[in-house]
């Protein structure tokens, strides 16, 4: 009896060091999850100045903010209506999309202030990142021409204008590995993992 009351001690005291071990681990991917968010999406996006002047943010493809107006004067003097609502809606899209990134931003800033890491409390916010970086992750595949069993997105996209997504497959995909690894480790980890968070 005294052997198994010992084994059975040896193996509650591994279970608990098991999953301190776990929650540890969960509470520095979803705390690394939530900096890395926060320094995307609200500096490396934020610092080209997309959210106040569209022209801006293109340098990430190498047209420079002078070159992107001269293409809209261009096509306000020249261009059809058509044309001018279809870049219209592309100026606005890419405004949104800083103004998406600002969201998704501030919500990591605020779990990381004042929620629980690694814990179901947190789980939809990185569920949230994860979906978004996996789709992205496909669509910007998709576009670099990576993904040749799959219809092309558009025809504007050449060779050359494809090859200068690839560098946001990397961006994104790093993004997406760490964001689906922070909500499968949250998930699950109720009101006791909570309070031992820091």
């Amino acid at each position: 009896p005294a052997c198994s009351v010992s084994a059975l001690g040896r193996r509650s005291s591994d279970s608990i060091l098991s999953h301190d071990s776990v929650m540890s681990l969960a509470r520095s991917i979803s705390t690394l999850a939530f900096v890395v968010s926060a320094v995307v999406h609200l500096g490396l996006v934020q610092s080209a100045g997309g959210l106040l002047d569209s022209c801006n943010a293109f340098g990430f493809v190498g047209v420079s903010a002078e070159e992107c107006h001269a293409i809209t004067t261009s096509v306000q003097r020249t261009g059809g209506q058509a044309e001018k609502d279809m870049l219209a809606l592309a100026f606005a899209a890419m405004r949104g999309e800083c103004c998406q990134f600002i969201g998704m931003g501030a919500g990591s800033v605020y779990a990381l202030l004042f929620l629980s890491k690694g814990t179901d409390e947190v789980a939809v916010i990185h569920f949230m990142h994860s979906v978004w970086a996996c789709i992205v992750q496909v669509v910007n595949s998709q576009n670099a021409g990576l993904l040749p069993f799959l219809p092309a997105a558009a025809d504007e996209y050449d060779p050359v204008s494809g090859a200068k997504l690839k560098p946001f497959l990397l961006l994104v995909g790093c993004q997406a590995v760490l964001y689906v690894a922070a909500f499968l480790l949250s998930r699950g980890n109720g009101r006791v993992a909570k309070s031992k968070d820091a």
